[in-house]
């Protein structure tokens, strides 16, 4: 990226034109988007995107690639707009919410700067427009410019952005020294029309898949699932409505870009060893970006553990207190084990993390309606233990545009939701703490309903009459789903 040249402010008074005009498409293939750039600037591209007012008091950078695994976007904001604005003489970040670049929400700074004695301001706006991808833009001026023309353009641009699948996910490899009780495949650009076998062997006690498109925006629906013996489990004809299960209550449709289905179902007494078959649809008629299959190989008649990865939204400065964390999990551990004991099972490790500071205020309030998935993201790209359960606390819920106050205590971001996976927008639990603060018996309820509901029980099996319970059915299911292991 060429490095930005200060910005100047001429002697008369600015008087831009909000009228600009945007040129055609420039599609930068390497970067996974294209733009439309402005008439008159001057424009520089190579594995960026630099464009400037003839004055100099107008800059704008845009860039894609690769998001690595366990990268942050609202680091890497940090760190993209730091090394633009390395040459000036100060600057400051400003977490300004959230805004959505083609219907993709990405985490938006304002910036405050000064340069030279004339002070400047702008925006920095962030987003993972497809798997393992990223998209950044950034426009600063002076401060008077900024008022009349600056957002316009800032907005207008992100307007005409369009993003292109560039980055396939490293396939996933088994890890066995870290689960040895597991086998994880990934398969990459599968075809709608295309069968894709899984091969259950003998010792197999369950199966977790989660079905990938390259846009959020895509929609996916699985077609079929036959198990064995060309038995057919479940079909679904997304043109004509056709629906047909043994393993569902409704049609297995995406949100976020994302499917997952989990088996076996809890009235079935066996997870029968041979080829099961499963077949897809995108709206788009695209390939799945990818599928993810964990299956399970063990005994699951012993006490079975679950982890805790607790991401504690909280604006309470007590549970920045090491001493305050300690008791409030011994509080917690011990009112799981009491509900979770009957059933011989129990809460294995228990791990905190905290978001940054500066995105605390962003994620103490969760919109249901619009940041599950981010949340999602968020938390299990955070987290190490990537097998456990992650369960967001939060102070409040909203719903709604404009957002209210939501009368919900817990809820789960996918049903059933997805382990081992950074690129899952259904990879966590949400809990509204100050519906339970005190009550350490009601949360460990919420957590457990909450963790039936994520293993798929509530969305797939018709035949519990109350999923939120953990009965002799719900534990058949839960101790051989994955987010589980033996406790010996």
């Amino acid at each position: 990226m060429t490095s930005p040249q200060p910005i100047n402010t001429p002697d008369k008074p600015v008087q831009p034109t909000p009228d600009f005009q945007l040129g055609e498409e420039v599609i930068l293939e390497d970067a996974g988007f294209s733009f439309q750039p402005i008439v008159g600037y001057e424009l520089e591209v190579d594995d960026s995107v630099y464009m400037y007012s003839d004055d100099g008091n107008l800059e704008i950078v845009m860039i894609g690639g690769e998001l690595e695994n366990n990268t942050s976007i609202a680091d890497l904001n940090d760190d993209l707009a730091a090394d633009f604005m390395i040459n000036f003489d100060q600057f400051e970040l400003i977490e300004a919410g959230k805004e959505t670049v083609q219907g993709i929400t990405g985490f938006l700074n304002r910036i405050r700067f000064i340069n030279a004695k004339e002070e400047g301001m702008g925006q920095a706006l962030i987003c993972s427009p497809h798997i393992n991808q990223y998209f950044f833009l950034l426009v600063i001026t002076s401060t008077e410019y900024w008022d009349q023309i600056g957002l316009q353009l800032f907005t207008t641009l992100k307007n005409h952005i369009y993003f292109h699948p560039k980055f396939k996910p490293t396939a996933a490899v088994a890890e066995n020294d870290v689960h040895p009780d597991l086998t994880i495949e990934t398969y990459e650009s599968i075809l709608p029309e295309e069968d894709l076998i899984i091969t259950i062997e003998k010792g197999d006690v369950s199966l977790l898949l989660a079905a990938r498109a390259s846009s959020a925006h895509d929609v996916i629906s699985i077609a079929e699932i036959s198990a064995p013996g060309d038995q057919i489990l479940y079909h679904y004809d997304p043109d004509s409505g056709d629906f047909l299960s043994t393993i569902a209550q409704h049609p297995l449709i995406s949100t976020h870009g994302e499917v997952c289905v989990a088996l076996p179902c809890a009235d079935q007494t066996s997870f029968h060893s041979g080829d099961y078959r499963f077949s897809f649809s995108t709206r788009s008629g695209q390939p799945l970006e990818e599928v993810q299959v964990i299956i399970r190989h063990t005994r699951a008649l012993d006490q079975q553990k679950v982890d805790l990865n607790l991401w504690m939204a909280l604006e309470n400065e007590r549970f920045n207190n090491l001493d305050y964390l300690a008791q409030f999990e011994t509080h917690l551990r011990a009112a799981l084990i009491e509900h979770m004991q009957p059933m011989n099972l129990a809460p294995g490790s228990i791990e905190y993390f905290h978001p940054a500071p500066d995105e605390l205020g962003t994620f103490a309030c969760i919109n249901l309606d619009t940041d599950l998935a981010d949340i999602s993201y968020m938390i299990a790209e955070s987290v190490e233990n990537t097998r456990a359960l992650n369960v967001g606390l939060v102070d409040r819920f909203s719903q709604g545009d404009p957002p209210m106050d939501a009368e919900v205590a817990a809820v789960s971001s996918g049903s059933p939701g997805m382990i081992l996976s950074p690129v899952s927008p259904h990879a966590c639990i949400l809990v509204n703490y100050s519906a339970f603060e005190g009550d350490f018996s009601a949360l460990a309820q919420a957590i457990i309903e909450q963790l039936i509901v994520f293993s798929g029980v509530d969305a797939q099996c018709a035949q519990l009459e109350q999923p939120q319970t953990i009965n002799q059915g719900v534990e058949w299911r839960l101790r051989r789903h994955p987010v589980f292991y033996s406790a010996d």
